[in-house]
């Protein structure tokens, strides 16, 4: 298993806490926003800013870890050394296919990157204007649906910390 593939298993406790808590400041301040009293208006927001060329251009590099990893493990560079090195000798143009190849996949992730921004800014936007369309319909919808999140979330947190008890029967 690669490193970046533990990593994420490694935090994936931490990860899903952060996203169960960006749900849940979209539905606070979709709350806030009812509270004072604000129709119900779709609002594009985007509380992710597109990173600068220069932080593009260090995304596109990590090509080697994403796509690059699958294409050798897949054995695509294997497959293209032994068919036009091996088959037909031809060194120049194995590494004229491979530069080419990282390239592409250099320019796709430049792009990857600002796209998964776009679609993380919308699901941000969707999450926070369904609520404040819940809460425009319904108030009394929309705060249950609040404080079912709010307590759950506090349960389960409760629920995994060891308590006093706990830690004297040990």
């Amino acid at each position: 298993m690669s490193w970046h593939k533990n990593t994420l298993l490694k935090y994936k406790k931490e990860i899903t806490q952060s996203a169960v808590a960006s749900f849940f400041l979209a539905l606070v301040y979709a709350v806030c926003s009812w509270h004072l009293g604000n129709t119900f208006i779709w609002e594009s927001i985007s509380p992710i800013e597109q990173p600068s060329i220069f932080v593009r251009g260090l995304y596109s590099a990590l090509a080697f870890i994403l796509p690059g990893a699958l294409l050798y493990e897949i054995g695509y560079y294997k497959i293209l050394h032994d068919i036009i090195v091996k088959g037909f000798g031809l060194w120049w143009l194995y590494n004229l296919i491979k530069a080419v190849t990282w390239i592409a996949l250099m320019a796709l992730m430049y792009f990857v990157f600002g796209l998964a921004i776009d679609v993380l800014n919308t699901i941000a936007s969707i999450s926070v204007n369904s609520f404040k369309f819940i809460l425009y319909i319904s108030p009394t919808l929309g705060l249950f649906l609040f404080l079912t999140i709010f307590i759950s979330y506090i349960y389960s947190r409760i629920k995994e910390e060891p308590t006093i008890l706990d830690l004297e029967r040990k």
